[in-house]
């Protein structure tokens, strides 16, 4: 009998095992949204509605308190948490990835052994939604967007004409460390290393990009100390274009001129009055 029973069991396990090696990670299809603390919303509504052109196309409540959402495109947003501290604190809230399926990327990533701050829940625009942290303690959410949620319900409207950029291309996410197979990204969630600056692996990395796999956008690791390196970077196909729009809008707002960054691209660096980084490049290499 307690052969059996030790047999009944060992099936149990390997089943159980079995399952947990066996589930497969749902899709990942780029940049959702990134969402950061701001000193107030008058100054969301200056610099991103006004300097940066975007529309406020709803709010809604988070466990924080009212989110402002400003929309990119039908399918990217960066959105708002009024904290009269922000400028003191990590103004990250969480940067999101859209997935097909939050209840099978919670049973996966719990297969990999990843630890969740907490089940998949709705959140207050009507979405499911996954929370996480990577090694850096960066929160990283994943996002379900569901019909009849806000999200899903502002599809066609609030793409605003001023808006100076159409698309997120990557995010810049502060990283404790340049790794260049990074378990939490490459081998749990399946991001491709694309570019590595320099090439020379004999040398310390000082950029590294990593493709999220079903999409064409990018997070970017990159050695810097702070924080609040966190960004969103926004594509332009003619960054002097960009640079004497925003000159033209400019009140308050500091506006350093363009850079060439290390990938032979134009960049354009700003900074609201909080703190918190926008970036813009220009996707193809140039040589003047």
């Amino acid at each position: 009998m307690k052969k059996v029973i030790t047999f009944i069991l060992f099936l149990f396990f390997f089943s159980v095992l079995s399952h947990a090696q066996n589930v497969e990670r749902p899709a990942l299809y780029g940049i959702a949204k990134m969402t950061y603390r701001i000193s107030n919303f008058d100054l969301a509504q200056s610099y991103y509605g006004e300097f940066l052109g975007f529309s406020k196309a709803f709010s809604y409540s988070g466990k924080e308190g009212t989110i402002d959402s400003y929309k990119i495109n039908n399918r990217q947003f960066l959105e708002f948490v009024e904290d009269k501290n922000a400028s003191l604190k990590k103004r990250l809230v969480s940067v999101s990835f859209e997935t097909e399926n939050a209840q099978k990327m919670q049973e996966y990533l719990l297969s990999k052994g990843v630890a969740l701050d907490r089940d998949v829940y709705i959140d207050g625009a009507g979405n499911k939604v996954l929370l996480t942290h990577d090694p850096s303690g960066i929160p990283i959410e994943f996002i379900q967007y569901m019909p009849g949620s806000k999200h899903v319900k502002s599809m066609g409207r609030f793409l605003s004409s001023e808006r100076i950029a159409t698309r997120i291309h990557h995010v810049g996410l502060y990283s404790k460390q340049m790794l260049e197979n990074p378990e939490f990204y490459t081998q749990i969630l399946g991001f491709q290393l694309i570019l590595r600056i320099p090439e020379d692996r004999n040398v310390e990395p000082k950029l590294l990009y990593f493709r999220i796999p079903e999409s064409a956008e990018m997070i970017e690791h990159y050695p810097s100390p702070d924080e609040n390196f966190n960004h969103p970077c926004f594509v332009t196909m003619d960054m002097q274009e960009t640079y004497s729009i925003l000159r033209t809008r400019k009140k308050t707002e500091v506006l350093p001129p363009p850079g060439m960054g290390m990938g032979k691209r134009w960049l354009l660096n700003i900074w609201n009055q909080d703190g918190t980084k926008v970036e813009f490049t220009e996707p193809y290499m140039s040589i003047f």
